[in-house]
């Protein structure tokens, strides 16, 4: 079966070691098969790639941006993944256990709302015939491992590209409308706010010549 694998880590340096585990064993285990990995942190609020590699090979191109981590990152990091990621970390953290963490059926919503500051995940996409390979690394360290499928984080993450685009477009026609009545007395208080202050400002120079 395709899947999205995301395992959340409490220890960044485990993750790491993960990673090269994951990608010395997909070149020999026939029983999974990796396309894509990558480390994902919450940095300063985005979720941001680390590290990662692409069919085996170290990501030192710009290939795997054309996958589909390489776009669940460019969501994740865009005005959408910033809107879902509001207040990030601050209520919810990182999964306790598989069976909280699967409740989840949105990927995006997932790692935005379980990643705090700091906090780091792998995300890959593999072929498994069998869960074992990708379980046996993973459970050597302090992670919690849920699985999507494939296609269907695929079609979220278009959506979600869709969804962006309408934001934008939205917003765009919103501020290109004519200011309404409101908002036109509204600049006018703050017209009258400037002068007064302005004019607060000129007394007290000239108190002090």
């Amino acid at each position: 079966m395709e899947n999205v694998i995301i395992s959340y880590f409490k220890v960044e340096s485990e993750a790491f070691q993960a990673l090269s585990e994951l990608k010395n064993s997909s070149t020999f285990d026939e029983r999974f098969t990796l396309s894509q990995v990558a480390l994902l942190k919450n940095s300063n609020g985005q979720i941001i790639m680390k590290d990662g590699f692409d069919t085996g090979k170290r990501t030192q191109n710009d290939t795997w941006k054309g996958g589909l981590i390489g776009t669940l990152v460019g969501v994740l990091g865009g005005p959408l993944g910033m809107l879902l990621g509001f207040g990030i970390g601050s209520v919810v953290g990182l999964a306790k256990d598989a069976g909280e963490a699967k409740e989840e059926s949105s990927l995006i919503s997932a790692i935005t709302s379980r990643m705090k500051e700091g906090d780091v995940a792998i995300v890959a996409v593999a072929q498994e015939l069998s869960e074992e390979p990708f379980n046996l690394v993973a459970e050597k360290f302090d992670a919690v491992t849920v699985r999507y499928s494939a296609s269907d984080i695929q079609e979220e993450v278009e959506h979600a590209q869709t969804v962006e685009r309408n934001l934008q477009e939205r917003a765009k026609e919103e501020m290109r409308q004519e200011r309404s009545e409101q908002r036109r007395e509204t600049v006018n208080e703050y017209r009258s706010k400037f002068k007064e202050e302005f004019e607060e400002l000129k007394k007290r120079f000239s108190s002090t010549d």
